[in-house]
């Protein structure tokens, strides 16, 4: 009797362990997709706030024209390779 009642012991304490694991897997699953949806909705609004933010600021401030520097329009080559002007 004895026995058999160890055996129903052993039995219970396994699918006890295996229901546990179980939910502990079904749980920290849970957790990682509330985590990382927490955090890619909190940097989509950080940065709606950023743009929300810096919008004016961008447009308050005066522009750089690029055409005012000194830029070359088209790659220049050294002197000796330019054939428009005649060797001395």
């Amino acid at each position: 009797m004895s026995g058999a009642l160890f055996g129903e012991a052993l039995d219970v304490l396994f699918v006890t362990c295996h229901a546990l694991a179980a939910w502990i897997a079904v749980v920290s699953f849970v957790a990682a997709v509330v985590v990382v949806g927490g955090c890619a909705v909190g940097a989509w609004a950080i940065r709606g706030a950023w743009r929300g933010l810096t919008g004016p600021l961008a447009a308050s401030e005066p522009e750089c024209d690029p055409s005012a520097a000194n830029t070359p329009t088209k790659p220049t080559a050294p002197s000796w390779a330019r054939t428009d002007k005649e060797a001395a």
